[in-house]
């Protein structure tokens, strides 16, 4: 009986374990992909240019326009632009990020009702913290 309970202690363990030790990784991936984007804003300033930029980068995108926006709206997009939104899904590299935290990052690209580029939004499930009090310390989840 104890050593089935120890084996589900130290089941619970490993599993609770990796995302505590990414020191960082989940979100510097995050960061690395916004920069991405601003550094090739040039690349996707029409939503013509921005369906051709997610094929070039073999990525997963969808489209919408300001009427299927406005009859179904993702839960994820504030709000429906002046003109079309192109949602791109880039996928997260690490596993552990992947796991335990999100297996994309969302990019939000709101144009204006003259297809010109209004705002440039990426999202990405955040991190969990652990403050522990009177030691001035955090533990942080999948950061």
């Amino acid at each position: 009986m104890l050593v089935r309970f120890l084996a589900v202690v130290v089941l619970v363990w490993i599993v609770l374990l990796p995302p505590l030790f990414t020191d960082g990784a989940c979100t510097r991936e995050f960061d690395v992909e916004s920069a991405r984007l601003q550094s090739e804003l040039a690349s996707y300033r029409t939503p013509e240019m921005a369906r051709a930029y997610w094929n070039s980068r073999d990525t997963k995108y969808m489209y919408l326009a300001p009427d299927q926006c406005r009859k179904s709206r993702p839960r994820y997009v504030d709000r429906c632009a002046g003109g079309p939104i192109v949602i791109g899904y880039v996928p997260v590299k690490n596993t552990v990020c992947r796991i335990y935290r999100d297996d994309e990052v969302r990019v939000q690209l709101h144009y204006d009702d003259r297809g010109r580029l209004d705002r440039v939004q990426t999202d990405m499930n955040p991190f969990r913290s652990l403050p522990i009090p009177f030691l001035d310390y955090t533990i942080y989840w999948a950061r």
